[in-house]
């Protein structure tokens, strides 16, 4: 009976985590980075967070916060990727729907360089700070060596340009990177999210988000 059940929860389990490869964009995702390099701002990034970061481990990297609603050379093929995905990921959890939800229009390019960087603690991305986090995406940017492990689900994703990952934001999906990171990772990553309703009103935005919207 034990191993009939068994059986049966491997037939049926699903980590909801879905992967996407895309072979019509890699030219532009490589510009995703050229453009990054050229353009992030060393006093606003890594060295911004590293001293709130170091005291816990959790995440070293260079990091630089995009904005769709702005007019941001990157912008174009991070969205193709992400709706993309999206549109993919809604076919297989058709749910999705019938409810109410929007794409964050912030986003972050990050660059993970050699084994003193990475993402090095455990985290999900619906928390107190973050309530309507419902789904979380990435993008690599180019085939880096190490990825990003889902210890719950037993999978650890493998890195590779132009491939696009989509997850449930809450508790069940704990991750991080895998580490010693090696060499260089580029990604870039966001959200989408429930839009409230009901009382006490907050419009669910996070506190890095302004008010625009940008409709699934």
């Amino acid at each position: 009976m034990m191993d009939e059940w068994k059986a049966f929860y491997e037939l049926n389990s699903n980590d909801f985590i879905g992967i996407y490869d895309d072979e019509e964009k890699p030219f532009s995702v490589v510009d995703v980075i050229t453009w990054f390099e050229n353009n992030y701002n060393t006093t606003k990034s890594k060295e911004a967070g590293l001293s709130y970061f170091n005291q816990h481990r959790q995440r070293i990297c260079t990091s630089m916060t995009l904005d769709f609603g702005q007019d941001h050379e990157p912008n174009d093929v991070i969205y193709y990727l992400i709706d993309k995905a999206k549109n993919e990921y809604v076919k297989t959890y058709s749910f999705l729907d019938k409810l109410d939800w929007r794409l964050s229009p912030f986003y972050n390019i990050q660059r993970y360089d050699g084994p003193e960087e990475g993402f090095f603690s455990l985290h999900n991305e619906h928390t107190g700070m973050y309530p309507y986090r419902m789904l979380a995406w990435m993008v690599y940017l180019n085939d880096a060596e190490s990825g990003t492990k889902f210890p719950y689900q037993d999978k650890t994703i493998i890195p590779k340009t132009g491939r696009t990952v989509i997850w449930p934001a809450g508790w069940t999906h704990p991750h991080k990177g895998v580490t010693p990171n090696d060499g260089l990772k580029y990604i870039a990553t966001g959200w989408f999210y429930f839009l409230p309703k009901g009382t006490p009103k907050f419009d669910g935005h996070h506190p890095d988000e302004n008010k625009q919207e940008i409709v699934v």
